[in-house]
C-alpha cells in the first residue's frame, strides 16, 4: 500500500515494468544491429532471411565530404586588406597538427574515449547508452561516436549548402536517420584515417553561437589560434558540444565552468593529465578574451558602402548562382577570396574628406556628403565615401542606402545634377562640328512659346516651351552682366544659362539625348535615358535623378579621349579550392569621338583655371578638368572633375529633404551662407562639393596618370580665347579652399565669379 501513496496506483511500477521489458527487447534488436555493423560477414550469412538487416545493408556507403561552408573574404586591390567578411558559419579550417594536443585529448575524453579502437560505432557506447536511457533517471546519454558526429555534420552541411532543410537536424532525425548515419561513419573509417576524422570534425563541429570549428572558437574567446588552447581552455571548448548554447562561457560561465570540470575529470581518468595539471585547470579562471566577428558590409569600417555595392554586384550575377539565393549561399558559404578594385589609401582620403566636410557623428540635420572615383581607362573603382553610418538603426546619419549608386545597386538613385549636366550641350555642339569659339548671344532670357526647339526624335521635328504662365520659356542667371555675346566656351567654364540656351537652339534636342545616353548618363532610379526635349533637363534641373557613380563614369569618357568604360569592382575571385569564377574584365568601348572629347576637355579646363570652380584647381592647370553644378535654391550641389587616370563626383546636398536650401544650413560648423554679411553669398557647386573634391584630387591624384590632355583640332577651337573673367583672376588653383569645405566664408569670390552655377536658376 505504501508503494502507492505518492503515485497515481500501479504508475511507478508500470513504468519500472516498461522501461525492463523496452530494454530487453532494445538490446535484443541492438544485438542484431551491432552484430551486423561489426561483423558483417556473419551477419549476412546467420540472418540473410532478415529483412531488416537487408534494407540496413541496402544504404548508401559514401558520400561527398565536402567543401564545407566556409566564410568569404572581399579584399582591396593590395589583395591584403579585409574589407568584410561573409559567413553562415564562422569556420576557419586548420589542419590537425595546427591544433593543440590539449583540445584533441579534451574531444576524445568527453566524446570518444575509444575513437582509435573502433570501426567508427562503438558497441560499448550503445549498450552503456541504452542501459542508462532506460533503466535511468531520465536524463539521456548519446551513444554516437565522433565519426558518426562528423557524418552528422556533414549531412547537415550538405543539406544547408543545397537549400534544403537539414533532415538530420535535432529532433529531425528519425531511426532511419540513425541507421544511414551509423553505415556511413561505417564507410567512413574503411577510406579513412582516424587522424583525418578527427581533423575533419573539429573544423565542423560547433562550439558556441555561430563559431563552426574549434579556429573560430579559440579566436573568438580568446583571440588566440587552436594551437594555443591551454588544457581549461581545450577542456571549455570540448564541453561546448554537448550544447554549444547552454554551455556557452560568454552568456553561462558558470554552467560552462562546471561542464569544463567534468571534461578535466574525464582527462584525469584517461591518464591524458596528470594530477597536477588538473588542479592547475580547475583552479583557472575562464579569462575569456572575447573577439566577436560580424559578417557582412556592417562590419567593414572602411568602406561599408563599397562593400554593399559588391554583394548587390555578386547577388546580380549568374556566376555565383542561378539565383540570388543560390549566389548569397555561395558568397556566405562558398569560401571565397575576393580581391576588388578599391585603392585603400584613396579610400581613406575620401573617407576624410567628406566626413570633413560634414561629421557623420554630428549631422542632426542629415546633411548628405559623398563621392565615388574611377579609373577612366578600365573602370575600376578607386573609392567610395560618404559621411553616413551602414546600419539600418534608427538615428541621425544612419542610412544602408548608397549615395553614390543607382537604386538596383542598394543606392538612392541619384539627386539632380544642376550644371553638371551642361557639359552635354557642349558635346552636342562639337559632335555638330561648330567651335567652342563661335560666337553666341547669350543676351536672350526668354524665348517665345512658338520658338521652335528642334527634335529629331518627337513628331513635327521641334517642341515648343509655352512656360508655366504660356508666354514662353524664360530663365535667369546667377548673377547680372552675363546677358551678352560671349563665345561657347567663355559660356560653359562659367556656366552662363543664356549662353547654354543659345546653344541649344541651335541644336537638336534628341542628338544632346542621345550624347548623354552614350556616354552612359541615365536616370539612377528608372534606368531611363534623360529627357533632353524637357528644356530643364540641359540644366540638370529635371524630375531625372542621377547617381555619382554615373556622373564620374561619364566624365571620365571625356578623359579617356571618348572610350567609356562601365564601373568594375572586381579583379578576382576564387574559392579555397582554386577554382577562379569570372568576373567582368575592363568593359570599354568607344561613345564619343576622340576629337569631340578632347575639345570638352579644351573647355573643361578652363572651369578650375578661370570659370566657376577657379579656386579649385589641384596644381594640374593643363592635365585636370571638371564642372561644378547647383540645383535650384542650392539643395543639391555638385563638382565632377578628372585627369587622364582619376575622374571624380563629388556631392553635397539633401537626402532626406530634396527641396531644402543649403544656405539656409550650417555645414561643417560654419555658418549658414544666408546668415553672412555678403547677400550675394550662397551654397553652390564651388563650395563644399567643390572643396571636398578638391581636397581628395590633391591627394589621390598624383598617384595616377596626370599627362597633360592632348590638344585638340584647331577647327573645333578657332575663335576661342575670350577676355577672362575680371573677377577671377587667372589662378591656375594653387589658392582657395582646401580643406574639404570647411571655410565657406573664403569662397565668397569662387562662388559668384563669371555668373556661378546659378543658384536659383538652375531648373
Amino acid at each position: 500500500m505504501a508503494s502507492s501513496t505518492n503515485s497515481p496506483a500501479g504508475s511507478s511500477g508500470t513504468s519500472t515494468l516498461g522501461r525492463v521489458l523496452a530494454f530487453v527487447a532494445t538490446s535484443l534488436l541492438a544485438g542484431l544491429v551491432v552484430t551486423g555493423l561489426v561483423f558483417p560477414p556473419a551477419a549476412a550469412v546467420g540472418m540473410a532471411a532478415n529483412g531488416s538487416i537487408g534494407w540496413f545493408k541496402d544504404l548508401p556507403t559514401d558520400f561527398s565530404d565536402g567543401p564545407l561552408s566556409r566564410s568569404s573574404t572581399v579584399y582591396a586591390r593590395d589583395g591584403e586588406t579585409v574589407l568584410a567578411t561573409f559567413f553562415a558559419e564562422n569556420r576557419t579550417p586548420v589542419t590537425l597538427d595546427e591544433i593543440s594536443p590539449n583540445m584533441q585529448d579534451a574531444i576524445l575524453s568527453i566524446e570518444d574515449r575509444d575513437f582509435y579502437d573502433h570501426g567508427g560505432v562503438s558497441v560499448g557506447g550503445i549498450v552503456r547508452a541504452l542501459g542508462n536511457n532506460l533503466l535511468g533517471d531520465g536524463g539521456r546519454q548519446g551513444a554516437s561516436t565522433i565519426t558518426q558526429q562528423y557524418v552528422n555534420n556533414l549531412i547537415i552541411d550538405q543539406d544547408v549548402r543545397a537549400g534544403r532543410d537539414p533532415s538530420t537536424l535535432g529532433a529531425n532525425k528519425g531511426y532511419a536517420d540513425k541507421l544511414r548515419e551509423v553505415k556511413l561513419a561505417m564507410s567512413m573509417e574503411e577510406q579513412k584515417s582516424k587522424d583525418e576524422i578527427l581533423e575533419g570534425y573539429l573544423n565542423i563541429a560547433l562550439f558556441g553561437p555561430r563559431n563552426y570549428g574549434v579556429e573560430a572558437a579559440s579566436e573568438f574567446y580568446w583571440g588566440i589560434p587552436a594551437s594555443e588552447l591551454s588544457i581549461a581552455q581545450a577542456a571549455t571548448l570540448a564541453g561546448l558540444v554537448q550544447s554549444p548554447a547552454y554551455y556557452d562561457p560568454a552568456s553561462n560561465p558558470e554552467v560552462s565552468v562546471e561542464r569544463r570540470n567534468v571534461v578535466l575529470y574525464t582527462m584525469l581518468d584517461e591518464g591524458r593529465i596528470s594530477q597536477q595539471e588538473y588542479d592547475d585547470a580547475l583552479a583557472e579562471p575562464l579569462n575569456l578574451d572575447l573577439h566577436p566577428k560580424e559578417a557582412g558590409c556592417t562590419a567593414s569600417t572602411e568602406a561599408p558602402y563599397f562593400c554593399d555595392y559588391v554583394e548587390n554586384q555578386i547577388l546580380a550575377s549568374d556566376t555565383f548562382g542561378a539565383n540570388p539565393e543560390d549566389r548569397m549561399n555561395t558568397l556566405q558559404r562558398g569560401g571565397l577570396e575576393i580581391v576588388t578594385t578599391l585603392d585603400m589609401d584613396a579610400q581613406e582620403e575620401a573617407n576624410d574628406a567628406v566626413n570633413d566636410t560634414q561629421s557623420r557623428d554630428s549631422n542632426p540635420q542629415n546633411i548628405g556628403s559623398s563621392m565615388v572615383s574611377v579609373e577612366p581607362g578600365s573602370g575600376n573603382i578607386v573609392a567610395m565615401a560618404q559621411n553616413t553610418h551602414y546600419t539600418s538603426e534608427e538615428g541621425d546619419s544612419n542610412t544602408v542606402y548608397n549615395f553614390n549608386t543607382d537604386t538596383w545597386d542598394g543606392g538612392t538613385g541619384g539627386y539632380q545634377v544642376g550644371s553638371t549636366f551642361k557639359p552635354v550641350t557642349l558635346l552636342a555642339w562639337v559632335d555638330s562640328g561648330r567651335s567652342v569659339g563661335e560666337q553666341v548671344d547669350a543676351r536672350r532670357m526668354s524665348y517665345p512659346a512658338n520658338f521652335p526647339w528642334q527634335a529629331s526624335c518627337v513628331d513635327g521635328g521641334s517642341v515648343f516651351e509655352p512656360g508655366n504662365d504660356g508666354n514662353g520659356f524664360s530663365f535667369q542667371n546667377a548673377s547680372s552682366g552675363y546677358n551678352r555675346q560671349m563665345a561657347v566656351d567663355y559660356g560653359m567654364y562659367n556656366s552662363i544659362n543664356s549662353a547654354l540656351y543659345a546653344m541649344a537652339s541651335q541644336l537638336d534636342l534628341c542628338r544632346i539625348g542621345e550624347l548623354a545616353e552614350s556616354i552612359g548618363i541615365h536616370n539612377g532610379q528608372t534606368g531611363e535615358a534623360v529627357n533632353t526635349t524637357q528644356l530643364s533637363a540641359l540644366l540638370g534641373g529635371s524630375n531625372d535623378n542621377i547617381s555619382p557613380m554615373t556622373m564620374a563614369t561619364a566624365y571620365s569618357t571625356f578623359a579617356n579621349d571618348g572610350v567609356r568604360c562601365e564601373p568594375r569592382a572586381f579583379i578576382s575571385a576564387r574559392d579555397h579550392t582554386g577554382r577562379d569564377y569570372e568576373v567582368p574584365e575592363p568593359d570599354c568601348e568607344r561613345a564619343i569621338s576622340e576629337d569631340d572629347a578632347r575639345t570638352v576637355n579644351y573647355v573643361l579646363e578652363q572651369v578650375i583655371v578661370r570659370g566657376s570652380g577657379y579656386q579649385l584647381g589641384i596644381g594640374l592647370p593643363n592635365a585636370s578638368a571638371g564642372k561644378t553644378g547647383t540645383t535650384d535654391n542650392s539643395t543639391q550641389t555638385w563638382m565632377v572633375g578628372y585627369t587622364h587616370g582619376l575622374a571624380t563626383a563629388s556631392w553635397v546636398g539633401n537626402y532626406l529633404e530634396g527641396s531644402r536650401s543649403l544656405n539656409d544650413l550650417s555645414i561643417g560648423g560654419n555658418p549658414p551662407a544666408s546668415q553672412t554679411s555678403d547677400p550675394d553669398d550662397f551654397v553652390d557647386g564651388s563650395t563644399y562639393a567643390g572643396g571636398q573634391w578638391q581636397r581628395f584630387m590633391r591627394s589621390v591624384a598624383p598617384n595616377y596618370d596626370t599627362e597633360a590632355f592632348p590638344d585638340p583640332p584647331s577647327n573645333l577651337t578657332q575663335g576661342s580665347g575670350a577676355t577672362p573673367n575680371p573677377n577671377s583672376g587667372s589662378n591656375n588653383g594653387g589658392n582657395g579652399n582646401n580643406n574639404g569645405g570647411n571655410n565657406a566664408g573664403g569662397n565668397t569670390g569662387g562662388n559668384n565669379n563669371g555668373g556661378g552655377d546659378n543658384a536659383g536658376g538652375d531648373d
